[in-house]
């Protein structure tokens, strides 16, 4: 089971990208799913469903609830402890990949140091957090501490928003992520005008 751990700051862009992601990896994983058509390649926990490309359909699984977001692709309510919920999915399910949405307060690698003690499972870990360029320098100057304990830790930064800036702003920002976190990948994209699938081939795949 690989575990993508999305963060960032609330109105980063983090769902517009998770949808985007959770789509790369159901139409790549054509063998997984014609092995197993009845079980999902793909699970997506979130602490809040939202509205965005999910269906009206909803299943109950072992207390959770979980709306049918595309073929392969189910996205349940986190209804308890992270670990409990996934380690329920893995026993009934035993997805190829669960991506899961922090909060934007949290600080994902302490989810993830959870994740890697108790988790069942899991063969594959990448915190990614998404950096909202259009309001980085405000998110700076009010929760400094917070933007950068995300940043210092993830394996992925994708630097969402770049249409909103200008490129002397952006090589700025990209100057600062560098600093906070040398050995992350950095991605600069839009959300809005939609994701490379390169990106998430490079992102996804790239020291599994």
């Amino acid at each position: 089971m690989n575990v993508l751990l999305f963060g960032g700051f609330l109105g980063a862009g983090k769902t517009s990208l998770i949808l985007s992601a959770a789509k790369f990896l159901v139409e790549n994983n054509l063998t997984a799913q014609a092995t197993n058509p009845a079980k999902p390649s793909l699970i997506i926990i979130e602490n809040e469903v939202g509205e965005t490309g999910i269906d009206d359909k909803i299943l109950k699984a072992n207390g959770l609830m979980v709306r049918e977001l595309f073929s392969g692709c189910i996205c349940c309510t986190l209804t308890s402890e992270l670990t409990v919920t996934l380690n329920e999915l893995y026993e009934t399910y035993d997805p190829q990949w669960v991506i899961v949405e922090a909060t934007g307060m949290a600080y994902p690698h302490r989810i993830a140091e959870t994740i890697h003690t108790y988790g069942k499972g899991v063969e594959n870990l990448k915190i990614m957090i998404v950096a909202d360029a259009e309001r980085w320098e405000e998110l700076m100057e009010i929760v400094p501490g917070l933007v950068e304990g995300q940043i210092a830790k993830a394996d992925l930064i994708f630097l969402n928003k770049i249409d909103c800036m200008h490129h002397e702003a952006l090589a700025e920002i990209e100057k600062s992520l560098h600093l906070l976190n040398p050995a992350a990948q950095i991605h600069c994209v839009s959300a809005f005008r939609g994701i490379n699938p390169e990106i998430w081939r490079e992102a996804v795949w790239r020291n599994e």
